[in-house]
């Protein structure tokens, strides 16, 4: 937090605006990692509108992926759809498929918050091919923890079983206990899978 803050600083007084968006992003997860949503919202709709002014496709792509996470823990759900919404068409446009996939795993995540589970299959699907193709294995993870979770409200209970069994050997075999997303972690995963086998004895 010191470090970007002096950065933000020295951006903000020689005029980097390029700078001073990266700070601000920067700023912006710190306060969303440790739950201080208000102050990253603030931080990122900041970083936002230098992305936009500068014409920094990747940064506003970058940071409207950001804002969605933010609006969708703390049950904004509208206003999430609509930055990842802008940052997915943003993604297929420069051909980001990183952004893509974190798109498409945020609309999977809000979709199922508000009773889409259709559409929150849909994304999730496609996620975890890009997830595939770029074979980047905590990624995949996510999107086998999202499809498990829809799969699970629809009483699909095999299938979510298999999605969050899959999920748990991706991050044991490569070590990864925690991801990015919130709330995801090997020890959640057990969490789920135990409640499903205590379901079935």
């Amino acid at each position: 937090l010191d470090c970007l803050e002096q950065a933000l600083a020295i951006a903000r007084r020689t005029g980097n605006r390029t700078g001073e968006q990266t700070a601000l992003t920067g700023l912006g997860y710190i306060h969303r990692v440790q739950g201080r949503h208000e102050p990253a919202l603030d931080c990122y709709e900041q970083a936002l509108a230098i992305a936009r002014h500068i014409g920094n496709r990747t940064g506003e792509q970058h940071v409207l992926t950001a804002l969605g996470w933010v609006h969708y823990l703390q049950g904004r759900y509208g206003p999430a759809l609509d930055c990842l919404e802008q940052a997915l068409a943003i993604a297929r446009q420069i051909g980001d498929r990183n952004y893509q996939f974190e798109a498409h795993q945020g609309l999977g995540r809000i979709n199922h918050a508000i009773g889409h589970h259709d559409k929150a299959l849909d994304h999730h699907d496609t996620a975890l091919a890009l997830a595939d193709d770029l074979d980047q294995p905590q990624d995949q993870a996510r999107a086998h923890d999202g499809l498990a979770h829809t799969h699970h409200t629809l009483g699909n209970t095999n299938r979510a079983r298999r999605h969050w069994h899959t999920a748990l050997r991706l991050l044991t075999t490569f070590h990864s206990h925690t991801t990015d997303e919130p709330d995801l972690t090997t020890t959640t995963i057990r969490t789920h899978l135990s409640a499903l086998d205590s379901l079935r004895n």
